[in-house]
């Protein structure tokens, strides 16, 4: 996406001289509820790989005299449980933490929504936008 952002901005800036070091861009932000799920799939990492070198004696350090059912389930099938805890739901959740946005705003006005419209603004689409907006237009 980096490129993307690059190529508009050069296009914009040639287009429209006045927009010349005056264009930014970063990432859009993901949602709050999807970060704190990684952080909770970050904890769950460490707990994994706790079990993984502690084994069936870190139940009895914090105080349970077996393990869970489902402990001995996944002891039972550890490269499923390995790939589901380490792959798999990291992966589904990424998802959420990359956007894929393109969101261009002037002044704090929204003038083009990649969320909204599920596209790419092309060059012609742009060009209009920003002399709607009043820029001039360097043709």
């Amino acid at each position: 996406m980096q490129r993307n952002y690059l190529q508009v901005k050069q296009f914009l800036e040639s287009e429209f001289p006045e927009l010349r070091g005056n264009i930014t861009g970063g990432n859009y932000p993901p949602p709050e509820w999807a970060l704190k799920l990684m952080n909770v799939i970050s904890v769950l990492h460490m707990i994994t790989i706790a079990f993984f070198f502690l084994g069936d004696g870190l139940w009895t350090m914090i105080g349970l005299s077996s393990p869970p059912s489902w402990y001995q389930t996944c002891k039972q099938y550890p490269v499923q449980t390995l790939v589901t805890i380490f792959l798999i739901i990291p992966s589904f959740v990424q998802k959420y933490i990359t956007t894929g946005a393109f969101e261009i705003t002037c002044n704090g006005e929204l003038m083009f929504s990649k969320i909204q419209s599920g596209r790419f603004p092309n060059g012609v689409e742009l060009i209009e936008i920003f002399k709607n907006y009043g820029l001039a237009h360097n043709n």
